[in-house]
């Protein structure tokens, strides 16, 4: 059971306020960023600008692709992780699968991305598909993808296959 305590159920809902209002202004910016560094052979490391923490990409381990379509993944889970809270809405389990197809000629790129949402809940399943829209299309990674390539999502609830979700899906 996926559970949310009740700060972060708090904090959640006043995020999902403030979103509000950014939508309400439009083209609102903000930004991110990290230091990549070269360490021996295949190895890079990557720091998040001010943060106490780092993570490693090395071919024989996560490549830099895996973590590259993860991001797609973890970025959504941050999108349920806030509807669901802020709407009390019960997910029971919840997991993406991500899969990427890339070109291994030049021009080197992804062709397609295609993810599976699947949510186990005992809420109506109309419910968790508005949950599953919503994550989507609040997700940075999915939308600028989506712009680079096509990306289809998929949504499976306890079990049975709902259909696609994502916003930029194409058949």
């Amino acid at each position: 059971m996926v559970k949310f305590d009740t700060e972060f159920i708090e904090r959640m809902r006043d995020r999902m306020a403030r979103y509000a209002k950014f939508d309400e202004k439009g083209d609102v910016s903000s930004r991110v960023a990290v230091t990549v560094t070269k360490k021996d052979n295949l190895i890079s490391e990557t720091r998040p600008e001010n943060q106490d923490f780092s993570w490693i990409s090395d071919e024989n381990g996560p490549s830099p692709l895996s973590y590259f379509i993860s991001s797609l993944g973890m970025c959504q889970m941050v999108h349920y992780a806030e509807h669901a809270a802020s709407e009390g809405i019960t997910i029971t389990d919840l997991s993406i699968r991500v899969e990427g197809k890339f070109k291994v000629s030049r021009p080197r790129e992804f062709t397609e991305i295609d993810y599976e949402v699947v949510i186990t809940s005992p809420d109506p399943v109309d419910t968790i598909w508005k949950l599953a829209f919503n994550a989507t299309s609040d997700c940075y990674v999915t939308n600028t993808l989506s712009k680079a390539c096509t990306v289809r999502g998929s949504l499976v609830v306890n079990g049975s296959p709902v259909g696609l979700i994502s916003p930029h899906a194409t058949e």
